[in-house]
């Protein structure tokens, strides 16, 4: 069974594991489906490995998790990767805003703003669109500064978890900071951060090199994924 196989309260139960779990069968069965119909459809996700039953009720397995990728979509895995733009900013004393992530992959834990590409978008055109997004900066020029090619690779199986393709911008903050600490958006709260914080992604680091660095370049990498990073 592939995720586009699923009926749509299975996927609304990945959907609401993905983003809190463990959970319970009262917490997750919605008031207007009846306890059979639930129960079945439950039971049908344990079968085929989507969900685990676990202490505290159940979660999504990382089966599941694999496929929502920064997406959040519930369709089946592709075999292409990700491109999205990320947008290292700086403010006026030295710090870079970071966004602690509140959607999956990876919640709870921090990156830079960034998101996929739109059709019709150029790459300037989305990476401004998504800053303003992710942390209401209305910026009218970027520093484009290479490509980030990362992939994340699972712990036990070393397989793929994560491939994306960033196109890595980068702008500086003139004016004020402070209005933007502990912003809390659709997609996570924000902070300025000197990178010494726990739970930043390594791809942040990355990402900081090649901003650092006087030409544009592309740069493979390979991480190990984080851990407790559902």
């Amino acid at each position: 069974m592939v995720m586009r196989d699923l009926h749509h309260i299975q996927k609304e139960i990945i959907l609401s594991l993905a983003h809190h779990s463990p959970q319970r069968f009262s917490q997750l069965q919605p008031s207007e489906i009846p306890n059979n119909t639930f129960s079945y459809h439950l039971k049908k996700l344990l079968q085929s490995g989507f969900v685990a039953q676990v202490d505290g009720g159940y979660e999504a397995t990382r089966k599941a998790l694999k496929t929502l990728q920064y997406t959040g979509a519930l369709e089946e895995k592709s075999n292409n990767p990700v491109f999205i733009t990320a947008v290292h900013v700086t403010n006026q004393d030295g710090k870079v805003l970071l966004l602690r992530r509140s959607k999956p992959p990876f919640v709870g834990w921090y990156c830079v703003p960034a998101g996929l590409v739109h059709q019709g978008e150029n790459l300037e055109q989305a990476a401004l669109r998504e800053l303003f997004e992710k942390s209401s900066i209305e910026a009218s020029t970027l520093e484009f500064n290479g490509v980030l090619d990362f992939q994340y690779l699972e712990r036990d199986s070393n397989d793929i978890f994560v491939h994306t393709i960033a196109f890595v911008y980068s702008y500086r903050l003139a004016e004020s900071a402070e209005m933007l600490t502990g912003m809390q958006t659709h997609y996570g709260t924000l902070i300025w951060s000197d990178l010494s914080s726990q739970k930043i992604l390594p791809e942040v680091y990355t990402i900081a090199e090649l901003v650092r660095q006087k030409e544009p370049t592309v740069k493979s990498v390979s991480y190990e994924e984080p851990v407790n990073s559902k």
